[in-house]
């Protein structure tokens, strides 16, 4: 049994909502059909993702600390900048195996820019400078159409926006070198 308080809560919660004591009238309830369901199902694996080819510049300015000879590549602690499918990635590292720049072909930074990026010019080209969380700063850039024409360059902390710019400047043809 309802509570004299509740049940006046109720009609008048019903009379606002309602509009009674004007001239509206409600419109009775509709009621929305089930969308169909698909008993269709696929076996089928999506398609491979391809990888692009080698990155085909890069830059004549590096970070203080990359070796001429870096680590075997299976050193390397990849991270979400160096693991995404498809991409091509040229690393310059420390002594020390730490990542201190990558090139990437095939993708834009997995990550949202901090802010507003600048635009600079990359190879003739417009391009996105700007923070990435945990200290890292990146570029980003489009050469064409295809997926494989989406490039990043990634500088690992400690970073600055000078550092990254002078890097994605001083871009030129080439590939690196393992």
């Amino acid at each position: 049994m309802r509570s004299a308080a509740g049940l006046v809560a109720g009609v008048m919660l019903f009379s606002a909502c309602s509009g009674a004591g004007s001239n509206s009238t409600l419109a009775a309830p509709t009621s929305v059909p089930d969308p169909p369901i698909d008993t269709t199902s696929t076996t089928e694996p999506p398609p491979a993702v391809e990888a692009c080819g080698d990155v085909p510049f890069v830059p004549s300015v590096l970070p203080e600390g990359v070796t001429e000879t870096g680590p075997d590549v299976s050193a390397i602690p990849f991270d979400i900048y160096t693991t995404i499918s498809g991409t091509t990635t040229s690393v310059w590292s420390s002594l020390e195996g730490q990542p201190l720049l990558v090139m990437i072909r095939g993708a834009l930074p997995p990550a949202r820019w901090l802010e507003a990026p600048e635009v600079i010019a990359v190879r003739d080209t417009d391009a996105a400078l700007g923070p990435l969380p945990d200290g890292f700063w990146g570029v980003a850039w489009f050469e064409g159409p295809d997926r494989c024409d989406e490039y990043s360059i990634i500088l690992y902390p400690p970073a600055d926006a000078d550092l990254v710019r002078a890097i994605a400047e001083s871009v030129v043809a080439g590939v690196r070198l393992p």
